[in-house]
């Protein structure tokens, strides 16, 4: 029990981004003690073991899991940043809760991992060719074709299993952030404080990196501070790109829709739409695809930048794909079934919406309701 308690402590401790030294001051201990702790030589008593749960966002019970696997993370960050230690915490509970639940419900086995397109540095030559490629393949897997835009990527990925977790991470500068494990499957957090088409482009960046870079997941501690210009991350936005706006579809809507005329203003806006991406990845899929020249694209760019907020979106898109994909997600349909079909106790279905028992049973009461209604 020394062991488990200590692993699952170091665990936590890592996920919030906290270092041994910062940790054992607020315990009030040694470094050296917290390392015996840690490695499971020495016990923690009671009173430091509440004082820790409280400092990591965590329930006491959570030290004392046997876990044989950690849910590792990969961060997509702007700059040198990274997600607040509680979105995190709540981000793999959300993942740890929803196969929970896969498994009271007695689904857990009907959906396939995402596959794996192991990329190897030093092997794959042209790395950003690869990742166009895998978008090529995964759209063909997915029955998507290479012409037609991506109605809901929320409700396209939710369907196939993917754990999506929303959070308003407002002032942060981290887009989203991914963690995969064998036994829990595959996650994206996705920042909400964002630009719905920034949402959009940041789960499939993430999901790239689910594809491509498995191998790198490898610590419940996340590779904060990637670079924009790091290998992985030009990948998985290589990956998104390709994967939200195909060459194929593309050409053939600027051949129906636009033409030989000279590309306006109004025609990204037109694009943006139909692909449901913002102004700028449209121009530079426009560049990429030698539809639009560097300099065409450089002044449509300046001509966008002179006519939209600073911060902001130009002519943005709605937000009715993400109300819609909440409205009935996989994880709230699998909740209601448990919890309307007797699998589960109000405590556990507090447990697994991460909120208080009065909480769950005002939910509980409100989808009774739904039920009444919808039968009547």
């Amino acid at each position: 029990m020394k062991e488990i308690i200590g692993h699952n402590l170091k665990t936590a401790r890592e996920l919030a981004g906290i270092s041994q030294e910062e940790f054992s001051e607020k315990l009030g201990i040694s470094r050296a003690t917290l390392s015996a702790i840690e490695n499971g030589h020495v016990a923690i008593d009671s009173g430091k073991l509440l004082v820790a749960a409280r400092i990591l966002g965590r329930q006491i019970g959570d030290f004392f899991k046997e876990e044989h696997e950690a849910f590792a993370l990969l961060y997509r960050a702007e700059t040198d940043a990274s997600a607040p230690s509680e979105t995190r915490t709540h981000f793999e509970r959300f993942c740890k809760a929803y196969r929970e639940l896969e498994e009271i419900v007695g689904v857990a086995d009907s959906l396939l991992q995402p596959p794996d397109y192991s990329f190897i540095p030093g092997v794959h030559s042209k790395p950003l060719q690869f990742a166009a490629q895998v978008a090529f393949s995964e759209r063909e897997r997915l029955g998507l074709g290479l012409l037609d835009p991506l109605e809901n990527i929320f409700r396209l990925f939710d369907d196939r299993g993917i754990k999506i977790f929303r959070s308003d991470m407002q002032d942060q500068d981290v887009s989203g952030l991914s963690g995969f494990s064998r036994g829990y499957g595959a996650g994206i957090l996705v920042n909400s404080a964002n630009t719905v088409e920034r949402q959009v482009f940041s789960l499939a960046h993430e999901y790239g990196h689910i594809l491509m870079h498995r191998s790198f997941y490898k610590s419940p501690q996340p590779s904060a501070g990637l670079s924009r210009e790091h290998e992985l991350e030009l990948m998985a936005s290589a990956f998104a790109a390709n994967f939200l706006v195909p060459e194929a579809g593309l050409r053939e809507a600027f051949l129906r829709d636009i033409g030989d005329k000279r590309v306006g203003v109004e025609d990204i806006v037109h694009l943006k739409w139909l692909f449901r991406v913002s102004a700028e990845v449209m121009i530079r899929r426009l560049i990429d695809t030698t539809l639009v020249s560097q300099t065409e694209g450089q002044r449509l760019t300046e001509e966008i930048d002179s006519r939209r907020q600073p911060r902001k979106e130009f002519a943005p898109l709605s937000d009715e794909l993400i109300k819609e994909w909440e409205a009935n997600n996989r994880f709230s349909h699998l909740l209601k079934r448990a919890a309307l079909g007797g699998m589960i106790s109000l405590g556990k279905l507090a447990a697994l919406l991460d909120t208080t028992v009065l909480e769950a049973r005002s939910k509980l009461q409100a989808w009774r309701k739904e039920i009444s209604f919808a039968q009547a």
